[in-house]
């Protein structure tokens, strides 16, 4: 059986995802499933154990396949381990991967498979099970009520999933040579429009409707695909230098207001609200501009390896310009931050600056009186250590200023 959306990067068979690959085993063996009534598994009930180890009714399914479930139709952790193995194996064939870069991409995918599903367990399982009544969508219940309570259960784990996956397939990359990161580039963008097909189809199953073709789109067309890039020498090649900016540095800024201006339940609410829409914008710009950040890396990458300050000067001013439109989402979230506060809060915070200003402003005058003023004499006894001593290190910001070519 072919696996090719798992081929589209690494993780992509994290929870939800992972299951789509057992999902066509059971769609191209329809003839098998028509010589007995299969009994869809019932609902969750609150509290109960659902991790494949604990079938539901306790009774063996009886069904014939090449991946193994248990009672409840979920897969064996038998079953994931070998979905995981050969998601690796089409991996490693489509980007060309030496022994290394196979060895890392295992790890990678059995490290945050298996993390996901564990801290998602009882939230995954039952999902699993439901969709796999269905077939995956392809035999949809005829009970909207039903559909609809899959489809909302469905979305948020979804969205998990699917930072997951991004959040693996960053680490991936880094381990990637620039040929076969051009491949990556184009399965992200695949990527992309199967999460996007896929949110479109659960959130019609959350309004009662069912989709045509099952909840997970096709693969795309094998002949739309890049050339096989060149496999590398042995050994991983050298990461790709991160130039985009840390997305929690949003979740920073937004903390550190709500901290400020000590927002009610409500602001907060709004505020991490806010948070989320402008991190979506930064990740969206990402996506939309892999190819050019790309090659920005590259290219400061390259220069910095060379030590020519010019080339390195360049990508550096390249970078700035092309990460400007990010840099002004955080003005933008500002201004919308600072529209939930209110008169009382903004004085509460100006006056609270304006107090610790003076007392800076004391505290630095006082330092600077001599010591007759402050009521010392010159008999005073004078401290082991102190400004005079600190004054004779060397300034850290200085030193390194100094010390840059």
């Amino acid at each position: 059986m072919k696996k090719d959306r798992l081929a589209l990067g690494i993780g992509i068979a994290i929870g939800l995802v992972a299951s789509s690959a057992f999902a066509q085993d059971a769609k191209q063996a329809p003839k098998r499933e028509s010589r007995r009534t299969v009994r869809p598994a019932q609902p969750a009930k609150p509290g109960e154990n659902n991790s494949p180890a604990s079938p539901a009714d306790g009774k063996p399914s009886g069904k014939s396949s090449s991946t193994a479930t248990d009672a409840a139709q979920l897969p064996t952790q038998a079953t994931i381990e070998m979905i995981m193995n050969e998601a690796v194996n089409n991996i490693a064939r489509r980007y060309n991967l030496n022994d290394e870069q196979t060895k890392k991409t295992d790890e990678i995918m059995k490290r945050e498979v298996n993390k996901f599903l564990k801290d998602h367990e009882a939230d995954v399982w039952p999902i699993i099970r439901d969709l796999l009544s269905s077939n995956f969508g392809m035999n949809p219940s005829n009970n909207p009520d039903e559909l609809k309570r899959i489809g909302k259960s469905a979305q948020p784990l979804l969205k998990l999933a699917k930072d997951a996956i991004y959040k693996g397939n960053e680490e991936w990359r880094k381990y990637l040579n620039d040929g076969q990161r051009s491949t990556h580039d184009y399965d992200l963008n695949e990527m992309d429009k199967t999460f996007s097909q896929i949110e479109e189809n659960f959130q019609s199953w959350a309004e009662g409707k069912a989709v045509d073709g099952g909840i997970f789109p096709p693969p795309p067309p094998p002949n739309l695909s890049p050339p096989t890039p060149h496999r590398p020498p042995p050994g991983l090649p050298k990461p790709e230098v991160e130039i985009f900016v840390r997305t929690t540095l949003f979740d920073t800024v937004v903390e550190e207001f709500i901290k400020e201006y000590e927002l009610n339940a409500a602001q907060i609410d709004a505020a991490r609200s806010i948070l989320s829409e402008f991190k979506a914008k930064a990740v969206d710009f990402k996506k939309a501009n892999r190819a050019e950040l790309s090659l920005i890396a590259h290219e400061l990458g390259e220069a910095t390896e060379a030590h020519d300050l010019d080339r390195v000067a360049k990508a550096e001013a390249e970078r700035k310009r092309f990460m400007r439109p990010v840099y002004e989402l955080f003005g933008e979230m500002d201004e919308r931050l600072n529209a939930l506060l209110t008169t009382l809060q903004i004085e509460r915070h100006t006056s609270r600056q304006l107090g610790a200003s003076e007392v800076k402003k004391a505290d630095s005058k006082d330092k600077d009186a001599p010591a007759a003023e402050k009521g010392v004499s010159d008999a005073s006894p004078k401290p082991v250590t102190g400004q005079t001593v600190d004054a004779a290190k060397p300034n850290p910001v200085s030193e390194d200023k100094q010390q840059t070519p």
